[in-house]
């Protein structure tokens, strides 16, 4: 179970659930290449000396997985960019581009938004909750850094995520999970990269169901509201309108607003933004990054000892960035936000 479970929400049972769409192409492909890495790569590491065969497999993981991305995107544009009418003389489509640069774009396209959605994941989601992705997106994100061991595998013996906190829907995942993927198992985008059959979501995984999820969310926003409310009221806390509408609209992570509590008990926040929505999709997620101007070393010093003394879930990742006299500490909090760290009737 993740770290990042919705706290006080059961698991769904599998007999609950729509029976899958029939295998597509994309799902073949992907049971072809976990078979391949099962029999080659899994079976052969235990033996493996340091720097030799294990690195060589890998080599031949990704020069599959290229030739299985290659065979997906040439389906995809075989079956969406098809023209009704195709010129008898040269057999290329109606818009007078060769079917093959087309196929060209469509793996281009599909492989830039998985770089850049395996990218932003690796830095923004915690490393120790569960993705469920297809094998060529797994295999990009164990490229950026993520943990191998926090990957889940999406391929054909796999009829659900569950087990996940966060699922990459892709369009091998979409076409094997359908519909059930946005309606029960992963509502909630946090972030978004391409477009059409190379579109990339960063789903977060809900134990519950989807209406479970929703409602929880929804008191959790109200719960965000009251104490947003409260801290853009305390004078203590220096911030701009921008920071200051976001808080009391309850755009902010409720972890950032319960160390803000904290530290402005403590301390005089000149607050600089709020950030770490998520792009795309993703734009009206919560807010997981603060920005926090200090003016001198000891106040400095004294934020910095407390932000590191902190434990999970209110256990940071901080930064520093000097410009001139001043020093801006980022404090930011990994994806996806947790719900029910505050209660509904916040007083603080």
């Amino acid at each position: 179970m993740p770290s990042c479970a919705v706290l006080g929400v059961g698991w769904l049972t599998r007999d609950s659930l729509p029976p899958p769409p029939p295998p597509s192409w994309p799902r073949v492909i992907a049971t072809t290449l976990r078979l391949w890495v099962q029999r080659h790569v899994i079976g052969a590491r235990p033996s493996a000396p340091a720097g030799g065969r294990p690195y060589r497999l890998v080599a031949g993981v990704v020069a599959i997985a290229a030739v299985a991305g290659s065979a997906t995107a040439l389906v995809i544009a075989k079956g969406s960019d098809a023209p009704s009418a195709t010129p008898a003389s040269t057999g290329e489509p109606a818009t007078g581009a060769p079917s093959s640069t087309l196929s060209s774009q469509a793996l281009a396209a599909a492989n830039a938004s998985r770089q850049q959605a395996a990218a932003w994941v690796a830095t923004q989601v915690s490393h120790g909750v569960i993705v469920g992705c297809d094998p060529l997106m797994c295999a990009a994100l164990q490229q950026h850094g993520f943990p191998p061991a926090d990957l889940a595998t999406l391929g054909a013996s796999a009829s659900d995520p569950l087990g996940a906190g966060i699922v990459m829907s892709t369009l091998a995942v979409r076409s094997q999970l359908g519909t059930s993927l946005a309606s029960v198992y992963a509502p909630l985008v946090i972030a978004s990269f391409g477009a059409g059959s190379s579109l990339v979501q960063v789903r977060v995984e809900t134990p519950g169901g989807a209406a479970s999820y929703v409602s929880a969310g929804r008191a959790d926003l109200v719960a965000r509201q009251t104490a947003g409310r409260e801290l853009a009221a305390n004078k203590n806390i220096d911030a701009p309108a921008t920071a200051r509408a976001e808080l009391v609209s309850g755009r902010v992570d409720s972890r950032l607003l319960i160390t803000m509590a904290a530290l402005a008990a403590r301390f005089r926040l000149r607050i600089d933004a709020f950030g770490d929505g998520g792009p795309g999709d993703g734009a009206s997620a919560p807010l997981r990054q603060l920005a926090i101007v200090t003016s001198s070393a000891t106040y400095l010093h004294q934020l910095l000892a407390f932000l590191g003394a902190q434990r999970p879930p209110l256990l940071a990742i901080v930064s520093e960035h000097r410009r001139g006299r001043t020093t801006t500490v980022h404090v930011q909090f990994t994806a996806p936000s947790l719900f029910g760290l505050l209660p509904a009737s916040t007083t603080q």
